[in-house]
């Protein structure tokens, strides 16, 4: 990831990891012992380019150590595979969960990269069978293969979008941790 290594003069985004997981986070790295909030999402919550991401802000503001678990282009998938990050925000006192675009996410037209969520992987026969004049070889990311499927058949492209507003619908992001946190039982 080369926007990690930009120079001297690069904001330093402190790299960590937390238990097991193999994806990098914004630091610096947290204990998580007693109170915490952890704030999950993308490249908002990551804070790409920012000196000060809102979770330093708000723990400033509050005096409650936060956990950045943001990560640079994730969808929701690469939360579902991340058993240390749901563990964390089951700890957590709070958990602040950033709404995440749907079209990075594995769905019944397509499959992304379980990390990269913004990495367009194959296409399902159903999507094939939809657009059958297009070669999904030349897609390497998601918003290049809608931007294109869009072009090509706003109709169609309806379809596909339908599927993706409903997967905004059902979040499958540790439904406990949002029952738990935002809506209590």
């Amino acid at each position: 990831m080369t926007y990690l290594n930009l120079g001297e003069c690069a904001l330093d985004y402190y790299p960590c990891r937390y238990g097991k997981s193999k994806l990098l986070f914004r630091g610096p790295r947290r204990e998580m012992t007693g109170d915490f909030i952890a704030m999950i999402g993308s490249t908002e919550t990551y804070g790409k380019f920012i000196e000060k991401p809102f979770s330093a802000l708000v723990e400033h503001a509050i005096g409650m150590e936060t956990v950045n678990f943001g990560c640079v282009n994730a969808g929701v998938d690469v939360f579902i595979n991340e058993p240390s990050v749901l563990e964390a925000c089951g700890n957590a006192r709070v958990t602040v969960i950033q709404a995440l675009g749907a079209q990075n996410m594995t769905n019944r037209f397509y499959a992304v990269h379980p990390r990269r969520n913004d990495r367009f992987l194959r296409a399902s026969a159903l999507l094939k069978t939809i657009y059958s004049e297009v070669d999904f070889a030349e897609f390497s990311f998601t918003k290049h293969l809608m931007n294109a499927l869009q072009a090509i058949s706003p109709e169609r492209f309806s379809v596909v979008q339908g599927e993706l507003r409903a997967a905004e619908l059902c979040p499958k992001v540790g439904d406990a941790v949002i029952r738990r946190h935002v809506f209590p039982a």
